[in-house]
C-alpha cells in the first residue's frame, strides 16, 4: 500500500486506539522491539534528534507550512525511556487534530490521570505511546507464553520490547484478565500503584509507608508466593467478606521493591457461592406463641 494511504488513515484516526489500529494495519509485521523511530518517519515525523538543553524530557517541534516535525530527546535519557519519549511525542503529533508544539518533562510521561486538559492530553499520549511499543496482539500473545502470573516475568517483558519496567508494568495492568496489582516502592514508601481493572480499589496511597512484611524482603530472598492481609492494602467494608491476598515481592540493593498483589478470581466466585449457599440454606427458628 503506498505511504500517502497510510498518512491519510492516520488524519482521519482520532482516537489512540483507532491510530494504533492503523499502524497495526500498514505494519502487520511487527515484532519487538518495536522500530519506533521507523513509524514516526512514516508517520511524518522530519527528524528525530536530542534537545539542546535537559530541562525537559522531550518535545515536539512543527513547521506545517513547511511539512516539517521533529521530535527532540533529553541527551541523558537512557535508550528505554527515550523510545517512550518518542512513541509520547508521536502521540501528541497525531493526537486531536492539527499539532501543536509540545515541551514535555518526566512527569508528563508518566501522566495517568484526566481531571484537567492537560493531564488528560499527556495520559492519551501515554497510552498511544504503550500501545506503539507494546502492541496489543503481541503483547497479549507473548505474556499467555509466560503462564502463570508472577512478578519475575516483568522484567523479560521489559526485556523484551525494550521498554523500562514502569512501563512494562502499566502496560501489563491496563490489559491482563487476571485481579492483580503493582506496587512501586522505594525505601519502604509507596510511590505509586498500579491496579488491574478488575482489582479491589487500594486503601494505600503514594506516600504512604508499606506494610513490615514488605519492608522486611531482601534481594536474596526467594520470591514466592505469600499470604497477605487484605486489610494492609485494599478497602474492605465491614460487612464485606474478606478475599484471600497474596503477594510476591522483587527486591532491589538500591532500596527500590515491585510488590504484585493477586486475588484468585475464580476461588473468590466458588467461596461466595459457598457462602452464599450457607446463608439461604441456614435454619430460621421463629419464637412460640
Amino acid at each position: 500500500m503506498p505511504n500517502d494511504a497510510f498518512l491519510n488513515d492516520l488524519a482521519n484516526g482520532g482516537s489512540a486506539e483507532t491510530l494504533l489500529a492503523t499502524i497495526l494495519k500498514y505494519h502487520p509485521d511487527l515484532r519487538a522491539p518495536i522500530d519506533v523511530v521507523a513509524i514516526a518517519h512514516r508517520a511524518g515525523i522530519t527528524e528525530v534528534r536530542d534537545l539542546e538543553t535537559d530541562a525537559f524530557a522531550s518535545a515536539l517541534i512543527t513547521n506545517m507550512a513547511k511539512g516539517e516535525a521533529a521530535i527532540l530527546c533529553a541527551p541523558g535519557l537512557s535508550a528505554q525511556r527515550r523510545r517512550f519519549a518518542i512513541a509520547h511525542q508521536l502521540g501528541h503529533f497525531l493526537l486531536g487534530g492539527q499539532p501543536v508544539d509540545r515541551q514535555c518533562r518526566n512527569r508528563d510521561l508518566a501522566e495517568t490521570r484526566r481531571d484537567t486538559p492537560t493531564r488528560k492530553a499527556e495520559m492519551h499520549a501515554n497510552r498511544f505511546a504503550a500501545g506503539v511499543l507494546m502492541p496489543k496482539p503481541l503483547f497479549v500473545a507473548s505474556v499467555a507464553g509466560l503462564g502463570k502470573p508472577t512478578v519475575t516475568h516483568l522484567p523479560d517483558i521489559a526485556a523484551t520490547y525494550h521498554v523500562t519496567l514502569e512501563a512494562a508494568v502499566t502496560r501489563y495492568a491496563d490489559l491482563t484478565q487476571t485481579m492483580c496489582a503493582f506496587l512501586f516502592v522505594k525505601d519502604g514508601v509507596l510511590r505509586y500503584a498500579r491496579p488491574s481493572r478488575f482489582f479491589p480499589a487500594l486503601s494505600i496511597q503514594a506516600g504512604d509507608p508499606i506494610p513490615a512484611s514488605v519492608k522486611s524482603a531482601t534481594p536474596n530472598d526467594r520470591i514466592a508466593w505469600l499470604p497477605a492481609e487484605a486489610r494492609d492494602w485494599i478497602q474492605i467494608s465491614r460487612h464485606t467478606r474478606q478475599p484471600r491476598l497474596t503477594m510476591q515481592i522483587l527486591s532491589k540493593a538500591n532500596g527500590f521493591q515491585l510488590v504484585m498483589l493477586f486475588v484468585n478470581a475464580a476461588a473468590e466466585r466458588r467461596a461466595d457461592e459457598e457462602a452464599e449457599k450457607e446463608a439461604t440454606e441456614k435454619p430460621s427458628f421463629g419464637q412460640r406463641r
